[in-house]
């Protein structure tokens, strides 16, 4: 069965592969000798390149026979100057080369630049903070993230998911402008997952993953809570209570929503809209399957009574009581 995600060695370039170099640290002698041709992976300007497609290098031992046309591809690193893993990009709509192309390029091996992959620009990204790759461990059995032929193989959309939430987060706590990178990977995340990236529902998801671990934000006002080094907003720390507390059901039609990876979906509405000012507390959240949410938000609605721990309304006709 042919699969469309695999991950695929670099060998480390302290030029973001950018520029051909040659790394004296390298765990294999050729890389000691002369640039490795993925040294301009990222460099999407190349010769070779077009305005809409970017041309790329892995040194395999054999190809990947079993890729699906159209995969992705994430480019993991051993950073020879620290010695971790790393996940430092991605080529999204690839399609591998046979035979590889050559083009001439000066500063490698016989005048030679070797490209054995095709990617789409507009959906392959260098990552601007590179992730420790050791996080995504729990997704091989294998023991380490990419075997010895270069690549290994991944069936799980999960890692897609996670890395790509991982990295938008790293962005966005950087505080530093990165709207095209965040864009580009919000692009990667529609091709391949098939839905919008929503940043507030996957980060209340991850939260639910680790409630134990977050504290009584009941008299807390601050805006972000960190934990783990990892931060938060607190909004989304208090939905995701609120779903794992009415048991991430429907309050109107009790329905649960399994995703394949055994985790709960489930969506929280706003009685008082955040556009009014409405809060995350939980005398202002419903929690709704997708269907009662759009209903809710766009039907023919009228509260008829409101308190801190109850909510009575007509809902298109039907009258609804609710416990909050």
């Amino acid at each position: 069965m042919k699969q469309s995600t695999i991950i695929a060695n670099l060998s480390w370039n302290d030029e973001k592969w950018q520029k051909p170099i040659i790394n004296p640290n390298a765990n294999h002698s050729y890389a000691t000798q002369f640039p490795g041709h993925e040294s301009l992976n990222f460099d999407f300007n190349k010769a070779i390149d077009t305005i809409d497609e970017v041309y790329g290098y892995a040194q395999f031992t054999n190809q990947p026979t079993n890729f699906e046309n159209g995969g992705l591809v994430i480019f993991y690193s051993r950073n020879t100057n620290n010695n971790i893993g790393q996940i430092i990009g991605i080529y999204g709509n690839v399609e591998f080369l046979n035979p590889i192309h050559e083009t001439n390029h000066n500063e490698f091996e016989n005048s030679t630049l070797w490209s054995n992959m095709r990617a789409t620009k507009k959906i392959s990204l260098l990552f601007p903070k590179y992730l420790y790759s050791d996080k995504y461990l729990k997704y091989t059995k294998k023991g380490r993230l990419v075997g010895q032929i270069g690549f290994s193989y991944y069936e799980d959309k999960n890692l897609i998911e996670e890395i790509i939430f991982d990295e938008i987060q790293s962005l966005i706590e950087s505080q530093e402008d990165y709207n095209q990178e965040i864009q580009t990977l919000k692009n990667i995340y529609k091709y391949y997952i098939g839905e919008e990236f929503d940043y507030d529902v996957i980060e209340q998801q991850k939260i639910i993953e680790n409630i134990n671990e977050f504290p009584d934000l009941t008299n807390e006002n601050a805006e972000k809570i960190t934990i783990n080094s990892k931060i938060y907003k607190r909004d989304n720390v208090l939905i995701a209570k609120i779903k794992k507390d009415r048991n991430f059901e429907c309050q109107i039609c009790q329905t649960k929503i399994q995703k394949s990876n055994g985790e709960f979906y489930i969506e929280a509405a706003h009685i008082k809209a955040k556009k009014d000012k409405g809060n995350e507390k939980k005398e202002n959240i419903l929690i709704l399957c997708p269907n009662h949410h759009k209903e809710f938000d766009f039907g023919k609605r009228e509260i008829i009574k409101h308190s801190s721990d109850k909510i009575k309304f007509k809902l298109n006709g039907i009258e609804y009581e609710l416990l909050l």
